[in-house]
């Protein structure tokens, strides 16, 4: 019997999941954030609030950034190469070249879906078939071993209920976050699609001069 339990538990732990193997596999599946250009909808969705805004992003190494934002209220491009940055009213054609600040560009990094990079998490325990929960500072995880990938994080603070679900394609690439904030009843939610993402190695560098 006692070989019986000790066969068990071997078996158990042959097949736990850590979190540096979490970590590891959420890498693997991204695509660098300094190599990468997307076209991305952004739907907010609130009390008397419908806005809809189209990106269309490159960033291709470091420092460089091409930008441009368009709905009903705002058009812009912003183009941030050798620490500065060019910035266009593309309403009004106004242009202004500002120094670039590194913080403006992380601002803008909509590549970064994974919120083990930073905080506090616990081990994964085991949730159901192939998904497992991992709790820390930003709420609770639910991760899908079999697929490499998250399947959505719930999170409360102080009166707020987030919810951000995500959706995947055939291939396993994301194609839409939507994060849900309920608030003394009131919903919340801003939804992004991802219309294409992939490398950015066939971007000319001519894009980014000014």
């Amino acid at each position: 019997m006692k070989k019986l339990f000790l066969l068990l538990f071997l078996a158990t732990q042959s097949f736990a999941l850590t979190l540096e193997q979490v970590k590891v596999a959420l890498k693997e599946n991204a695509i660098p954030q300094d190599s990468v250009e997307m076209n991305l909808r952004v739907t907010v969705k609130a009390p008397s609030v419908y806005q809809q805004t189209d990106v269309y992003m490159v960033k291709k190494g470091t420092g460089k950034s091409y930008t441009e934002i368009k709905s009903n209220f705002l058009k812009k491009r912003s183009i941030v190469n050798k620490g500065k940055m060019k910035i266009v009213d593309l309403k009004t054609s106004k242009t202004q070249i500002v120094d670039y600040n590194e913080e403006s560009l992380k601002s803008e990094s909509y590549a970064n879906f994974n919120p083990l990079d930073s905080g506090e998490w616990s081990e994964p325990k085991f949730y159901s078939e192939d998904v497992y929960t991992i709790q820390g500072s930003a709420g609770t995880i639910f991760y899908n071993k079999k697929k490499n990938r998250i399947e959505r994080v719930e999170a409360v603070k102080g009166r707020a209920n987030t919810l951000t679900t995500f959706t995947y394609d055939a291939n396993n690439k994301m194609k839409r976050m939507e994060v849900s904030v309920i608030v003394n009843g009131h919903e919340s939610t801003v939804t992004t699609e991802f219309l294409r993402m992939q490398k950015s190695n066939k971007v000319p560098d001519t894009l980014f001069e000014f």
